[in-house]
């Protein structure tokens, strides 16, 4: 039986511990792992949760003076309700729950969750429950995830792989790169219920990239309506107003969600290049061309976003969801470039300067709608779930550019770009739960995938200085059809014995890929591929009753070239061009082994350690180099894929928090790992070998405190080190931010307050790249000149406030949810 503390005098704002045990009312058992709320007596406002332990002994801090009701959920039992009073410290004793089946129509209350929590193959950051980052945006969610970077440019990486795929709701997003950019902008971080990070994604995922990010969304409530508006802005400058909607009633919901976001960007980039050849001294190299390059942008965005989703219950057994939305994006970029071309190891070196204007007006949209079925055979996992989902996206910009020369005049040029891309799509997926025993269950899945893509790209000169562009430039207009039909289907077993839990897959898919280029050149082409892979994975974890949490998971990933790495069309630039490898590229391979260990304390936090390894043959990257073009007539750079040969990386990583009281965390994420490649291939008839390693660590630090019980003040820290890829290096970056949030008015009204890059980092130091091949030497570093900059916003609610959290876009079948 839990103690209590002894009664101590009591003053206005303290707070007490509410102790108890649960037991089963007929075999007198303990109840471990029970969600247990306290509510308000008079509005039902939840004020604290917890979870009993092994002993069924439950603990809830923090609880203060008043009339409560007790709220204890557990899934086989009765609903249980108890009105207490608390004064000081109580002791509710031991409460029987009676076993009985739990409808769907009844309460269950979810306690409060970590910040941080491992569950299987998943890594999750429960983002409702880190108020640092509410007033933030997705793309500010995702820095806050585990081994998840974001850079200036909007990027992701895990754990410094890029090769990412982005899932919402369970469901992989399908949004282009821009597309999926400006989407993780608009939406508010407070529409997040949690993000998942899938290192090594087991079978289920039917997935050719390294890893997965799935971000859940808040779910939906009971019953009642709320609806709650705000304005976020800064002085970069960016302003962003949003509403959101949420209505229920019976068994019919409806959520809406639109926000809207206006910003203006300052970037200046200053790069080099030199090409090299091999000298008459072996080892030794003689420099061919060198090029320097000083540029400005400015970029203005108008982007706007609308969701919206439909729950129906139709029976206590099965319901129905639909869903749809999109958004907008325009913008208009303006920019000045200055470039020097020098060319060595001519009768005499020659020197070609000019400069650059452009401008550039973008519009893009995309669109999805989709429906889920979910039916339940019965309540211990037994289902079945099927959903139909398609989407649309354009991507339209008008390229206006011209350049000037200093010396040779008569080779100014105007150019324009007129490039129109559609693309549609269409999935169908299914899953089939069935339990064969209370520790384990099967699961079947089957997912069938359709994408068109139609793009047109135009580009024309003028020859009366850009009054009128009325003659084509043959060489980089085209047209492009695509037609790729995936289907993948896995089979999953999991069992459990005691703490742990055994998971296997195999995964099986074939993939149809038809693209059609079509040209006035000699390189247009047109062809149809098919490929097949297999996805074995195996995941143990084991739990323990002091709440260690132990995983080991190995996948293996067979990955095909796309048809932007196989077709040996040509796409131009203004100086370079990318194609794909004329000689055949194989299938990759990459085999992914984690260990890990997690522990939860009652009141420190969380502590948890990772190591893990990736060992890939056949790797397919893009080599860049530089060659003398017959079209250009003059020395371009070029990129080409090829099967690198061997890449490696292992390492470890620490994901902590500390939290001694509820109003006051810090969180620490350090990573350190090696990566390294050993490449072949063939370079003008020569054989070349590359191979390369280098260690390289990242740490972050936010801190959250509250204050006076009013004031929310946070602050983040972050750096990056160098790290390496295929002949390139990234250098390093960093930032320092801080922020300030407050409550009125019952939390009616919320007004905050935060400094992004603190130090002007990105203004001063700025970040960039280089390249490493020996033939083909770069660097490039960019600098955002409004880097630092004070953001600020309001929101107002209206309606229950304890339904905030849900009153947002959508709902996922694994969602928080208050049925």
């Amino acid at each position: 039986m839990p103690t209590v503390k002894p009664k101590k005098k009591v003053r206005e704002g303290d707070t007490f511990q509410v102790v108890g045990v649960l037991r089963d009312a007929k075999t007198n058992e303990f109840l471990p792992f029970v969600n247990l709320a306290v509510l308000d007596s008079v509005d039902n406002e939840f004020v604290k949760g917890g979870v009993s332990n092994m002993d069924g002994v439950f603990e809830i801090y923090g609880v203060p003076q008043g009339a409560f009701v007790l709220r204890v959920s557990a899934i086989g039992y009765e609903s249980y309700s108890l009105p207490f009073n608390v004064t000081n410290n109580t002791n509710l004793g031991t409460l029987r729950l009676n076993p009985g089946v739990t409808s769907l129509g009844e309460v269950t209350v979810s306690a409060e969750r970590p910040l941080y929590a491992m569950e299987g193959e998943k890594l999750i950051y429960n983002v409702s429950e880190d108020p640092s980052i509410q007033t933030g945006t997705t793309e500010d969610a995702l820095q806050n995830a585990p081994g998840v970077e974001v850079d200036v440019e909007g990027n992701i990486t895990l754990r410094g792989v890029s090769s990412v795929e982005i899932w919402v709701n369970d469901k992989p997003s399908k949004l282009t790169e821009e597309n999926l950019k400006t989407y993780l902008q608009t939406l508010p971080a407070n529409a997040i219920a949690r993000i998942e990070t899938i290192t090594n994604p087991s079978a289920k995922y039917a997935t050719d990239a390294e890893a997965v990010i799935n971000i859940v969304t808040s779910a939906h409530i009971k019953s009642n309506q709320f609806i709650s508006f705000g304005v976020n802005g800064s002085n970069q400058p960016f302003v962003s107003p949003w509403v959101s909607y949420m209505w229920k009633k019976e068994k019919l919901s409806v959520n809406l969600f639109a926000s809207g976001r206006y910003s203006n960007r300052l970037n200046t980039t200053d790069s080099w290049e030199l090409k090299r050849e091999n000298a008459a001294t072996e080892g030794l190299y003689d420099s061919v061309w060198y090029k320097t390059t000083s540029q400005k942008e400015d970029n203005r965005s108008i982007s706007g976003n609308v969701f919206m989703n439909i729950d129906y219950e139709i029976d206590s057994t099965s319901d129905i969801s639909f869903d749809g939305g999109g958004f907008y994006n325009n913008n208009r970029n303006n920019g000045s470039r200055r470039e020097v071309q020098t060319f060595y190891l001519q009768p005499v070196d020659s020197i070609l300067a000019y400069s650059m204007g452009d401008t550039t007006v973008s519009q893009s949209g995309f669109g999805h709608f989709g429906a889920d079925y979910t039916k339940k055979f019965d309540d211990k996992g037994h289902n079945l779930r099927i959903g139909l989902n398609g989407r649309f996206n354009r991507n339209a910009s008008d390229y206006y550019n011209n350049r000037f020369y200093d010396v040779y005049t008569d080779f100014d040029e105007n150019r324009y770009l007129l490039s129109n891309q559609k693309g549609y799509g269409i999935n169908l997926d299914a899953r089939y739960n069935r339990p064969y025993s209370e520790d384990g269950e099967l699961s079947y899945g089957l997912r069938v995938d359709n994408q068109l893509d139609n793009s047109d790209y135009k580009r024309f000169y003028s020859k009366d200085g850009g009054i009128t562009y009325d003659s084509i430039d043959v060489l980089r207009t085209y047209h492009f059809n695509g037609n790729e039909t995936g289907v993948n289907g896995d089979v999953n077993w999991t069992h459990r014995w005691g703490g742990f839990t055994l998971s296997t897959g195999m995964g099986i898919g074939g993939d149809r890929i038809g693209y059609n280029y079509q040209s006035d050149m000699p390189f247009a082409d047109d062809s149809t591929l098919y490929f097949f892979n297999v996805r074995p994975s195996i995941h143990l974890t084991y739990r323990t009753e002091s709440m260690h949490n132990w995983k080991l998971n190995y996948s293996m990933r067979m990955s095909h070239p796309g048809e932007d790495q196989i077709s040996t069309f040509r796409r131009y630039g203004d100086d370079s061009y990318s194609t794909g490898n004329p000689f055949g590229l194989k299938n990759a391979y990459t085999h992914n082994v984690e260990a890990g260990w997690q522990k939860f304390f009652e009141r420190f936090g969380n502590i948890g350690l990772e190591a893990y390894g990736r060992w890939s043959t056949n790797e397919i990257s893009r080599l860049t180099d530089a060659e003398y073009d017959d079209y250009l007539d003059r020395i371009v750079s070029y990129s080409m894929p090829y099967n690198m040969g061997t890449s490696w990386r292992y390492g470890t990583s620490l994901n902590m928090t500390y939290r001694p009281t509820g109003f006051f965390n810090v969180r620490l994420y350090a990573n350190l790992y090696d990566y390294g490649y050993r490449m072949e291939y063939d370079r003008n008839g020569v054989h070349q070998i590359d191979q390369r390693d280098k260690w390289s660590w990242s740490v972050r630090v936010n801190a959250w405190a509250k204050l006076f019980n009013q004031l929310q003040v946070t602050a983040s820290a972050n750096y990056n080190s160098p790290t390496i890829s295929l002949m390139s290096e990234r250098k390093a970056r960093y930032f320092l931010n801080m922020g300030m949030r407050s409550d009125f008015f019952n939390r009616r009204l919320s007004v905050f307050v935060n400094v992004q890059d603190i130090f002007n980092w990105g203004a001063r130091i700025g970040s960039g790249s280089s390249n490493t091949n020996p033939y083909y030497l770069s660097d490039s570093t960019r600098k955002m000149l409004n880097s630092r900059y004070i953001s600020a916003g309001f929101t107002l609610r209206f309606g229950k406030l304890e339904l905030e959290q849900r009153a947002k876009e959508g709902d996922s079948e694994t969602g928080d949810s208050l049925e």
